[in-house]
Parts: structure tokens; C-alpha cells; sequence
């Protein structure tokens, strides 16, 4: 074992350690080489042994061997020990990288090992650290993939507002369980057609991003402001009285008006008006019972002037 020593003094494992401490424990230890792309490690196995890397570099995956690795061993670091330390199969797989050379290191040898030298068993827990990190910088990148992924599903891609199906899926949810009177408000922009032939459709973006701005700032956290399709856009008020809701509705029409819009250039775009259609529920309403009433009222207001509100 003694031709190890260099490669044995950096490792991790025995750190801080002098050599005369465990060159005769590793005594009798094989050492055996590791292929490019030979498995070493895979899920469901019980092993009884650690390997320390002496040479080389294995990557270490979590969902299956054609995953993006979690971490990557080189020499110096073991792998196995989760395994031995829970009593437990083996929940990864380990794949060799480049060609390497392992020392095996059994169980009873490891236990033994940390019994004789309580530094053995801080460094093991260091390593055991490190593993556990890396884990959770896993689940992490996952859990923001999984976040990613439900935000894609429910957000508008062009305005950041709800989209369609979450708007839909909204109402249905808060029709459900409304004991107080809920207002849908639907908006069109007016003449907005014209606005893209004459701004083309970068302009018209610019425009339907910008009023979206607008509406999230004018609205409640529990309001569910959402883009309808095209230039038309939805609001979900829980818990208003038409009243209040003719008021919000009303505030937006008129901010929409003073609504600054910029195209790409950085150039002043010119303005854009709204009309609107409020509907409110009743105890039995259903979703399509209650977009149809709001969307007669939107109509009744394009047909009587546009830049209105209708209830």
C-alpha cells in the first residue's frame, strides 16, 4: 500500500492524518481499475465496501445513467458510503469517466477504521456533507424546472398575464365556492386592428404589454387579471358588488387612456382606448352563463361608442 501514499495523503477521507495511521489498516485493500463507461455503481445494489478513487474522475447520476450527473468524483473522494452509513441499497448510479484505479475498502475495514480514530469519522461526515449538498442543489434545479415549467403552462408568454386555460380554470374554481358576488370583466381594445397595420405588429406587442403592466398594478393580489385572446383581456373580481367592480373598471378605462407606450426605438406610440363589459354572478351562475353576459356587455359598449364601460 505503500506505493498509494501520495495518493492516498490527499484524500479526503484521511485527512489530517498521519500515514502510519492507515497504510496497515489498508493493508490486504485491492486495488482495481475502472473503464470509460463501465458501471461501477447503480441502483439497487447492496454493497458492503467503499471505493476510493486513487486516479481518474467518475460522474455521479441521480435519475439514470444518461442524466446530467449531480456531481463528479475525482481522486482523493469515495463512493459507496451512503450505502454502508444507512444500511440501505444504493440509490444512484456511479460510471466510470475516464480510466481509474479504485481502492476497495470493505465495510468492517471502514468501521474499524472509524472506531480506532475519531478523525476518520469527522471526515466521512465532511464528505457526507458535500454529497447531501449536492443533492440538494439537485432538487433545487429541479424544483425551479417544475416551477419553470407550471409558469409556462399557466402565464402568457407576450404579456406575463394569465393565460386562456388558467383564466378558465379560475372562474370555475371561484364560481365554486363564491358565497359573495363575483364580477367578471372582459376588454377589448379598441380599434386595434388599425393599431397594428398602422405600427405593425411589434408596435401592437408593445401596446398589449403595456396595458398589461397597467393591469397588474391596478389590481388586487387575489384578483385574477388574465389575457383573454388577441387584444382581449379578462378580469376576475372575488368578493365585489357591481358597484365597486364599475369603479375598478372605470379607474382602468380612464388610466388606459393616459397609458404611455413605447415601441422598440423607444419612440412614443400613440395611445389606446378600452371598452369594457362587467358581469356579475348570481348563486347558480355558471362559467359560460356568466363570459356570455360579460361579453353582451362588451359588445353593447362597442356598439354604443367604444371607450366605455357596460354593466
Amino acid at each position: 500500500m505503500i506505493q498509494f501514499l501520495s495518493e492516498l495523503s490527499r484524500s479526503k477521507l484521511f485527512r489530517d492524518l498521519p500515514p502510519e495511521i492507515y497504510l496497515e489498516e489498508l493493508t490486504g485493500c485491492p486495488v482495481v481499475p475502472l473503464a470509460q463507461e463501465e458501471i461501477l455503481i447503480e441502483p439497487g445494489q447492496t454493497r458492503r465496501h467503499v471505493y476510493l478513487i486513487l486516479s481518474g474522475t467518475a460522474p455521479i447520476h441521480l435519475d439514470s445513467r444518461n442524466s446530467a450527473p449531480v456531481r463528479m468524483v475525482g481522486a482523493g473522494e469515495i463512493v459507496g458510503e451512503l450505502s454502508i452509513i444507512a444500511n440501505s441499497v444504493s440509490s444512484a448510479w456511479v460510471v466510470g469517466h475516464a480510466p481509474s484505479r479504485l481502492l476497495i475498502i470493505d465495510e468492517t475495514r471502514l468501521w474499524r477504521m472509524i472506531d480506532r480514530n475519531p478523525l476518520i469519522a469527522r471526515n466521512l461526515l465532511s464528505i457526507l456533507t458535500g454529497w447531501i449538498t449536492s443533492v440538494d442543489a439537485h432538487v433545487i434545479d429541479q424544483r425551479k424546472e417544475i416551477d419553470s415549467l407550471r409558469d409556462s403552462a399557466r402565464i402568457d408568454g407576450l404579456t406575463g398575464l394569465y393565460n386562456r386555460r388558467w383564466f378558465d380554470d379560475s372562474l370555475r374554481q371561484l364560481l365554486g365556492r363564491a358565497h359573495n358576488p363575483l364580477v367578471l370583466v372582459l376588454m377589448d381594445i379598441d380599434h386595434f386592428k388599425q393599431y397594428n397595420d398602422a405600427h405593425g405588429h411589434p408596435g401592437g406587442d408593445h401596446a398589449l404589454r403595456s396595458l398589461a403592466e397597467l393591469l397588474k398594478s391596478m389590481v388586487r393580489l387575489h384578483d385574477v387579471a388574465a389575457r383573454y385572446g388577441g387584444e382581449e383581456f379578462a378580469l376576475i373580481l372575488p368578493d365585489t358588488p357591481m358597484e365597486a367592480a364599475c369603479a375598478v373598471a372605470e379607474r382602468i378605462r380612464l388610466a388606459v387612456m393616459n397609458l404611455v407606450i413605447r415601441g422598440a426605438d423607444g419612440q412614443f406610440l400613440p395611445s389606446i382606448t378600452l371598452s369594457l363589459g362587467l358581469a356579475a354572478s348570481e348563486p347558480a351562475t355558471n362559467p359560460e352563463a356568466l363570459i356570455a353576459l360579460a361579453d353582451a356587455k362588451l359588445y353593447l359598449a362597442k356598439r354604443t361608442g367604444r371607450n366605455r364601460c357596460c354593466a
